[in-house]
């Protein structure tokens, strides 16, 4: 696009050229109507551009069109007084809107497009922008205004407008170059090199037009050139930056050390007001009426300067203040969250270990069970079993609070999952006498969750707030904010500010509250703030391992009134699926890697004799001998012939020897991994690749997870139900069929 605008413009500007040329240099139309088609174009480009940008480099784009509407206006303005035979007056009211024009490029190099900035820079920036138009404006109202009003001499309004205009585009000329050499990346200095050379442009164009004759230099003669050449530059520099695809700031927000109080410049532009009617005063010569008149204009404009300072000053330390204060927060949430990470950590290989003892107890309470024992050793074994279960729950949250399980994710509506987690603690809400309220917020975009977990999550927050409204009613309050008597009350919002970038659901109640010392902890597990025996303390802790799971946060506090409020954060899905995700169209899996085994293979074929006069050989692979001899013994009461052993390299020999319908393998073993077990078995009998059955203490990883879903292999977590795993063995050798297996 560079070259089509360069071509276009230089064809413009030479197409211009020779008419003028051709007309003697005389036709004011010509030069008129000329001078409206490059700034217009000019911001036609840039709000097209800024249509496609975000952030600071939106602004930048549109206070660039803001300027060329502007200047352009004020041609038009000046076009249609010129050719409708009344002459130029000699306060051309086209004069303030030239002026004005500019202060949109001081607010767009102010910017700085390629620097992110944060949303609490916003006010300060905003009043550093009005800063710059009431300094500009006071300027414009002491030089040339004040001898306008006062009946002056014309030569000297027409020397202080041009010499005002030049100095302002010097002003912006020498900006734009510090803003070009102070870029970190190659192609933001190329584009705002080129900008910067626009500007330059436009300052010797004015240079240029005070120093020819005025009597050559009319409308329609070649020195209109001089307005028209800058714009060409400004709309190569455009076309650049859309063919770097330089839409959005490239550097980050400005550090807390960087934050802006009230700077130099904007002292020195309050104290510059009595320094330039003082020196005024003293170096130009002018009528006592107009000295007069200036020395007032500069005492009123000092008034609301100095209000804006005082207003940029007052949200400057405000700013620092909620800055540091973030600091503080952001750092205790960090430490937290290391904390919790190193748990998880540790209880995660707890669990592990303690899957396979609970495998043990379990299975073998199952098979003498099994046994139909007397009623009371039946009772006994069922309690055993019971409890056993009991504890493998446990397991199974604190595998969850760490992060080790899987989830089955799709793209859906937050408010969607919310309102299914409210409909199934309704009754008990009216029952208690509680009442619920949900704030959902409109138009949210998709989420990538797994709602049934998240589901489970905002429940679990519900069932919390109605404890700790039962706990207040029953006097036990961290605070008296809200009374003893007062009606229970939950709320639910769901919302995206105040970053656009992440869905909220805050979960309010106004029951006892929370313990200011109870705050860092209340995510560890095995922590609870209810009495003895009413809880395991695992409920946040899942809670807080499902939401990080999701990419998101969890975070507790106490209300302002009262109560505690939990607030969930969720990345929303990318812009680009969102449209997509709407019209129907939902995302294509992840390819998996490709693994070393043909496409597909039969599930079970015999290789040696005839099927319906052989038993069935199994083998099983487990570093736990207890484990592997529970396995062995349920599979061989089912009809196979199983053999069983503890090292997975003796595994991978037997497995050469002999062709096996079933292999019932742990995933995490010494010296051979089932992984690595499983990538050599396809290599010297691919036949085998689908006849592997995994079973896990945890998932422990990515690659894990990542694994068991490419082989497409059955998996059990441990512990698991033996009747499940016969069945799943008696469906994989074709002993019995999917429906046959309840």
């Amino acid at each position: 696009m560079v070259r089509t605008v360069g071509i276009a413009a230089s064809a413009f500007l030479l197409v211009y050229a020779v008419l003028s040329i051709a007309t003697g240099q005389r036709v004011v139309a010509l030069g008129d109507f000329a001078q409206l088609v490059p700034p217009f174009a000019f911001a036609g480009f840039a709000m097209w551009l800024a249509g496609r940008s975000r952030g600071q480099v939106r602004m930048f784009w549109n206070m660039n069109m803001a300027h060329a509407v502007l200047w352009g206006s004020g041609q038009a303005l000046w076009t249609y007084i010129d050719l409708s035979g009344q002459g130029i007056p000699v306060v051309s009211p086209t004069d303030p809107i030239f002026f004005v024009a500019s202060i949109p490029f001081a607010a767009a190099l102010y910017g700085r497009p390629e620097r992110d900035r944060p949303r609490w820079l916003f006010d300060i920036v905003l009043l550093d922008l009005i800063l710059i138009a009431l300094f500009a404006a006071f300027l414009y109202t002491f030089f040339v205004v004040t001898i306008a009003v006062s009946g002056g001499s014309t030569d000297l309004y027409d020397a202080n407008f041009r010499q005002l205009q030049n100095a302002k585009n010097l002003l912006l000329a020498l900006w734009a170059m510090w803003v070009w050499r102070t870029a970190r990346s190659a192609e933001w200095r190329n584009m705002l090199g080129i900008y910067a050379a626009g500007l330059a442009a436009i300052f010797a164009g004015g240079i240029i037009n005070d120093a020819v004759d005025p009597n050559a230099s009319g409308a329609g003669s070649l020195w209109d050139i001089v307005f028209m050449a800058p714009y060409a530059l400004l709309l190569v520099a455009a076309a650049y930056a859309h063919d770097s695809k330089l839409l959005e700031p490239e550097d980050e927000a400005p550090a807390l050390s960087k934050l802006p109080m009230v700077s130099l410049i904007a002292i020195g532009l309050l104290i510059a007001i009595p320094v330039i009617d003082e020196a005024s005063r003293r170096l130009l010569s002018v009528t006592p009426e107009v000295e007069m008149l200036r020395t007032r204009i500069a005492l009123a404009w000092m008034v609301p300067f100095g209000i804006v300072v005082v207003a940029r000053e007052f949200l400057s330390r405000r700013a620092l203040i909620r800055a540091s204060q973030d600091l503080v927060t952001t750092r205790q949430q960090l430490v937290q969250r290391e904390k919790l990470a190193a748990v998880g950590q540790l209880v995660s290989g707890v669990a592990h270990e303690l899957n396979n003892p609970l495998q043990g107890v379990l299975g073998y309470a199952e098979l003498m069970l099994a046994t139909k024992p007397a009623a009371l050793e039946t009772e006994e074994l069922r309690a055993i079993r019971d409890n056993a279960n009991r504890a493998a729950g446990i397991v199974r949250n604190l595998l969850t609070f760490a992060g080790r399980t899987t989830s089955a994710r799709g793209w859906e509506q937050i408010n969607r999952v919310v309102g299914s987690a409210i409909g199934t603690r309704t009754s008990q809400l009216q029952s208690a006498r509680i009442d619920l309220t949900l704030d959902a917020a409109d138009r949210l975009p998709l989420v990538y969750i797994d709602a049934a977990r998240l589901e489970d999550v905002i429940v679990n927050l519900i069932q919390n707030a109605e404890a700790a409204i039962e706990a207040r009613r029953e006097g036990k309050s961290m605070s008296r904010a809200v009374p003893e008597r007062a009606p229970g009350e939950i709320k639910v919002v769901t919302r995206m500010q105040p970053d656009p970038e992440r869905i909220f659901v805050e979960v309010t109640d106004n029951g006892s509250g929370l313990k200011e010392e109870d705050l860092i902890k209340i995510f560890d597990p095995f922590f609870t703030t209810r009495e003895t025996g009413q809880g395991t303390g695992l409920g946040l802790s899942v809670c807080y391992g499902i939401v990080r799971e999701h990419g998101g946060h969890i975070t507790a506090r106490n209300g302002a009134v009262g109560g505690a409020v939990f607030t969930i954060e969720l990345p929303v899905m990318a812009e680009s699926l969102i449209g997509a995700s709407a019209a129907g169209f939902v995302p294509p899996p992840v390819e998996p890697r490709p693994m070393p085994q043909p496409a597909s293979y039969p599930i079970a074929t015999a290789v040696e004799d005839d099927p319906m006069t052989r038993r069935r050989k199994a083998l099983v692979v487990d570093d736990e001998e207890s484990n592997a001899a529970l396995v062995r013994r349920v599979l061989a009461g089912a009809g196979y012939d199983v053999e069983s052993t503890t090292l997975s390299r003796r595994a991978l020999v037997m497995i050469e020897r002999t062709a096996y319908d079933a292999v019932i393998c742990d995933v995490k073993m010494p010296e051979l991994s089932g992984q690595e077990l499983y990538g050599r078995v396809c290599q010297i009998r691919p036949e085998m690749a689908r006849r592997f059955i995994f079973i896990t203490g945890d998932i422990d990883g990515e690659d894990t997870r990542q694994f068991l879903d490419e082989t497409r292999c059955s998996y059990f977590m441990k512990p698991f139900n033996l009747e499940r795993l016969t069945g799943a063995v008696d469906m994989l050798t074709g002993a019995r069929t999917p429906d046959s297996i309840s």
